[in-house]
């Protein structure tokens, strides 16, 4: 029986090792390298075409979001999962659409990472139940929102174009001669207007309806 080839990058050593460790022990699995450091470990994974390369999100040097895109491109066919202490559902989407197959949190059980990577080994794709549920959530606000173009006072807007430059709250006051504590009220307003859970929400959510270009 062919095993699975599997590479994994993180900069948590022990968590590193204890993770090689426990998928070594599995008679379908092989580790075939690690990095703790995501450019290394893309040109080690150019070069070994695992079956399935296991990162972390937040790394020295570059971020997890980064690294999918240069491991789609260096070895197309490997799949991809991330790793992460992480459960925002912009997480989740932003790495799926980069490439990435399955999204498991760093607390979850041995038993899930496992079906991760046979999954994603398969071909499918694997999302912890614990993601699923606020990324579905997160859907279903997009889509209301969609629906429902939102009614925006003249400062709200500005408020909206500063967000979009990705500016600051100290910034935006001073752009817009208001204080930082008007800054965050028009931002709470702007949130339960478009629905919407954080900043890059807000200005996602505002070019699709086109309040903003």
């Amino acid at each position: 029986m062919k095993k699975i080839s599997a590479y994994l990058i993180d900069d948590h050593h022990v968590l590193r090792q204890a993770i090689v460790h426990m998928l070594e022990a599995e008679e379908d699995i092989s580790v075939v390298g690690q990095s703790g450091e995501a450019r290394t470990g893309i040109e080690d994974i150019a070069r070994l075409k695992p079956d399935v390369a296991i990162l972390d999100l937040k790394m020295p040097g570059m971020t997890g979001l980064a690294a999918i895109g240069e491991i789609v491109r260096a070895a197309p066919k490997t799949g991809i999962i991330v790793f992460t202490m992480y459960d925002n559902p912009a997480y989740v989407w932003e790495t799926t659409n980069a490439g990435a197959s399955g999204y498991v949190l760093k607390s979850a059980s041995k038993e899930d990472l496992l079906r991760a990577v046979r999954a994603v080994h398969a071909g499918a794709g694997y999302l912890q139940a614990e993601v699923t549920k606020p990324l579905l959530r997160r859907l279903a606000q997009d889509a209301r929102s969609a629906g429902q173009k939102a009614t925006l006072t003249s400062r709200e807007l500005q408020v909206l174009e500063c967000l979009a430059d990705g500016q600051s709250n100290k910034l935006i006051a001073q752009t817009l001669s208001i204080t930082e504590d008007t800054v965050k009220a028009h931002l709470k307003s702007l949130y339960d207007k478009l629905g919407a859970s954080d900043r890059a929400h807000a200005v996602a959510i505002s070019l699709r309806q086109q309040l903003i270009e």
